[in-house]
C-alpha cells in the first residue's frame, strides 16, 4: 500500500510538472515570441504609397514669335515679345555634364583597429546627493574688441558714389565754305572730311526730301518745311555721292532744285559715327548726355560703358505698342523725348542707345534693315579698338549682355533665348547706317 501510494504520488507530480512545462511554453510563445521558430515579418506597402516620379511635359506648341508673313514689314511693327531658339544637342550635352549640383563625397571616419580591445565603462556605485549653495558669480567679461585699423575701416565704410563727369561731346557746324545752292536753300559739304553734310531749305514748299545716294544705297530723308539746318551722315565713307534736294510740287510730284554728284573724302570712317545727326540728335545740353554720364560713372573701359548703357535702356525703356500702330512714314526719333517718357519703338531705342554711347566717345551706328524673317527693324553696332565693329554675330559673353538689339532684348521674357537669336548673324540684314 505504501509503495502504491508513493507511486501514485510520483505520477501526480510528474503530471503536474508536465502540465506546468506545457503551460510555461504556451505562455512564452504567446507573450514573448521566444524560441528558434519565431520569425519577424515586415509589411509590404502597396505601390500607390510610393512617390510618383515627376515628368517634364514638352511644350508642343511652336511659337515663331514674329509677325505673320502676310503682314507687310514696317519699321513700327518690330516688337517681338519672345523669340525662341532651339537648343543644340551639343549644348544639351554640355549642360548635362555639369557636376556643380553633385553632393561632395562624405569623408570616411576613423575606426578602431580590429584587434584593439574595447573595454566597457565601469559602472560606479551610486553617490549620495548633497545639497549646497553656490554663491553668485559675476558675468564673464566680454571678449575684447580688436583694434580698429585702416583695413577694417576701409572694409566697413561704404564707398562714396562715383563722380559724375559730363563729357564734352562732338559738335556739328555748317560754315558754308563748300555748298550747292538754289535760292535760299543749300547743301553744305564743307565738313565732308568729318563724315557729314548739312542741309537748309529756304523755299515755300510744305514737304521736303533730301536724297544722299552712294553706290547701291539711297538714303531718303523727309524734312519739315522750315529754316533749320539739319545734318546727315555720309554713311558710305569716302567715295562718290549724289546729293539731291527735292521740294513738293503737287500730288506726288516733287521738283528737284539741287542735284549734284561729287567725290567726297572722309578722313575717319569710324570717328564720323561720333557726331550727332538727323536721327541721332543730341548736343552738349541734352539730357541724354547727362544721363550717359550718370550711367557710366565709375566705369572704366569701353565694354563696361556699353554694358551700362545697354542695361539702363533695357531695364527702363518699354516698347510703345500704341505708337507702333500709329507711326507714319517720316517719323524721326528724339532721344531726349524717349529718355523722358521711357518708352518708344525700335527706332527710338536705337537712337537713344547711339546718342548715349556717342556722348561717351564710343563710335556707334544706328542700323536699319531686316530682322528674320521679314521685320523692318532698327538696332545698333558699336566700335571698340579690340574688336572693331560689334555686329550681330559678335556676342560679348563677358559682359552678360548682347550689345546690339536693345528693343528685342528689353521686350523678351527669356533673355537667354533672345540672346541666341540676336547673336545669330543670319537673323539680320543691314541696309542703312546712320
Amino acid at each position: 500500500m505504501q509503495r502504491k501510494s508513493q507511486s501514485d504520488k510520483a505520477g501526480n507530480n510528474l503530471r503536474r510538472l508536465t502540465a506546468l512545462l506545457i503551460l510555461t511554453a504556451m505562455l512564452c510563445g504567446l507573450l514573448t515570441g521566444c524560441g528558434s521558430g519565431t520569425e519577424s515579418q515586415s509589411a509590404s506597402l502597396p505601390d500607390s504609397t510610393l512617390p510618383i516620379e515627376s515628368r517634364v511635359i514638352p511644350d508642343t506648341e511652336e511659337s515663331s514669335g514674329v509677325l505673320s508673313e502676310d503682314t507687310p514689314p514696317t519699321i513700327e511693327e518690330t516688337y517681338i515679345e519672345n523669340i525662341t531658339s532651339e537648343t543644340s544637342a551639343e549644348d544639351t550635352a554640355d549642360s548635362s555634364d555639369t557636376s556643380d549640383s553633385a553632393e561632395p563625397p562624405i569623408p570616411e571616419t576613423e575606426s578602431a583597429p580590429a584587434d584593439s580591445e574595447q573595454t566597457a565603462p565601469a559602472v560606479s556605485a551610486p553617490q549620495q546627493t548633497v545639497e549646497m549653495s553656490i554663491p553668485d558669480e559675476p558675468a564673464p567679461p566680454l571678449a575684447s574688441t580688436p583694434p580698429v585699423t585702416a583695413a577694417t575701416t576701409a572694409a566697413t565704410t561704404p564707398k562714396p558714389p562715383a563722380e559724375v563727369i559730363i563729357p564734352e561731346v562732338r559738335t556739328v557746324s555748317s560754315p558754308c565754305e563748300k555748298t550747292f545752292t538754289a535760292g535760299d536753300s543749300f547743301i553744305d559739304y564743307s565738313n565732308a572730311s568729318r563724315g557729314y553734310v548739312s542741309v537748309k531749305y529756304g523755299g515755300g514748299s510744305d514737304k521736303i526730301r533730301v536724297l544722299i545716294i552712294c553706290g547701291d544705297s539711297t538714303y531718303d530723308y523727309m524734312l519739315p518745311a522750315d529754316d533749320e539746318i539739319r545734318y546727315f551722315p555720309l554713311s558710305c565713307g569716302s567715295g562718290e555721292y549724289t546729293l539731291q534736294l527735292w521740294e513738293h510740287d503737287h500730288d506726288n510730284f516733287y521738283a528737284n532744285p539741287i542735284n549734284e554728284t561729287i567725290s567726297l573724302t572722309v578722313s575717319d570712317d569710324v570717328a564720323m559715327f561720333l557726331y550727332p545727326n538727323y536721327y541721332v540728335n543730341f548736343n552738349q545740353r541734352s539730357n541724354v548726355v547727362k544721363k550717359s554720364a550718370e550711367v557710366c560713372a565709375g566705369k572704366t573701359g569701353t565694354i563696361e560703358k556699353i554694358a551700362a548703357i545697354f542695361g539702363f535702356i533695357t531695364d527702363n525703356v518699354i516698347y510703345d505698342k500704341q505708337l507702333s500702330t500709329t507711326v507714319k512714314s517720316g517719323y524721326v526719333p528724339n532721344p531726349d523725348a524717349t529718355l523722358k517718357s521711357l518708352k518708344g519703338i525700335c527706332f527710338d531705342y536705337s537712337a537713344l542707345f547711339a546718342a548715349m554711347a556717342r556722348a561717351q566717345g564710343i563710335p556707334t551706328r544706328l542700323v536699319i534693315g531686316y530682322a528674320s524673317p521679314d521685320i523692318y527693324h532698327a538696332w545698333n553696332e558699336v566700335y571698340t579698338t579690340e574688336t572693331g565693329w560689334i555686329t550681330p554675330e559678335l556676342f560679348l559673353k563677358q559682359s552678360g549682355y548682347n550689345l546690339l538689339d536693345s528693343t528685342f532684348y528689353a521686350g523678351a521674357s527669356d533673355k537667354s533665348q533672345i540672346s541666341g537669336y540676336i547673336s545669330e548673324k543670319s537673323n539680320y540684314t543691314a541696309l542703312y547706317y546712320y
